[in-house]
């Protein structure tokens, strides 16, 4: 498998947000994704909104293209690093 860059556009308090966290904390691959907590860091929202033209999340940008659901960024995840 070629290597991903992975970014994930998200907040904490997010219940959509919450389900991809947990995908990736039970796949154990949170060091192969840079998180990026639009509540912490306003650069990383206008990134996101930049990116995407609002400021939905969650938001995993692969290679620089763009998977908006949690459901399917769950799937990518998955299909992607489930061994």
């Amino acid at each position: 498998m070629a290597d991903l860059e992975l970014e994930l556009y998200f907040y904490p308090e997010c219940g959509f947000s919450k389900s991809v966290l947990n995908t990736i904390q039970n796949l154990s691959v949170a060091d192969r994704i840079t998180m990026k907590d639009i509540r912490l860091n306003l650069e990383y929202e206008k990134e996101l909104i930049a990116l995407c033209g609002d400021p939905t999340v969650p938001t995993l940008k692969v290679n620089g293209e763009v998977l908006r659901e949690a459901e399917a960024i769950k799937r990518f995840l998955v299909d992607q690093f489930l061994d």
